[in-house]
């Protein structure tokens, strides 16, 4: 004769303690993180084949737009505005880019390398600006002994990757859309 079968007893798993340790997580990596600052003006840069890397901080950006407005922002608002590279605008509590003339730039760049915020420049220029506003900008900075400069540009072969992934065009002036 079988000898009778056990019945199993049923295990039940509380899952409300791994729910608050995940919950947990999750607002403490959203409050922990770091977020791009949102930009003054929307910049399209132009490509190039370089793969050098930008550090996070210590870095001031010279933005030229494609009117030849000229911007100076770092790594965060409150640089910014401490260091006077924005405005609060009347009636508004978010602090605004400030223009500048290519005369202007280096005694504020030699200002924040003072106070030790800034170790490098760099330009971030418009691919529609007209190069006479960005040879200004430089040739102010090398004339101030500002000679360590970077562009900011965009990588040749993500934008044609970006490109082929929509499939509806080619990116103008890529080799695909070249001779077509």
């Amino acid at each position: 004769m079988a000898a009778p079968k056990k019945r199993r007893i049923a295990i039940s798993i509380d899952m409300t303690p791994m729910v608050d340790i995940a919950f947990l997580l999750l607002i403490f990596f959203m409050s922990t993180t770091q977020f791009k600052k949102p930009e003054e003006v929307e910049v399209q840069i132009p490509t190039s084949h370089s793969t050098f890397k930008l550090p996070g901080n210590g870095m001031i950006v010279i933005t030229v737009t494609r009117n030849s407005d000229i911007f100076m922002t770092m790594e965060d608002i409150s640089l910014d505005y401490n260091n006077g590279l924005s405005e609060i605008r009347p009636g508004e509590r978010v602090p605004h880019g400030k223009s500048y003339k290519a005369e202007q730039i280096p005694p504020v760049i030699h200002q924040l390398q003072i106070k030790r915020l800034v170790n490098r420049v760099v330009i971030k220029g418009d691919r529609d600006t007209p190069y006479g506003t960005v040879e200004s900008v430089m040739e102010t900075l090398q004339k101030n002994d500002l000679n360590i400069l970077n562009l900011v540009t965009d990588l040749e072969e993500e934008r044609q990757a970006a490109g082929k992934k929509v499939g509806a065009f080619s990116v103008p002036g890529t080799p695909e859309s070249v001779g077509k």
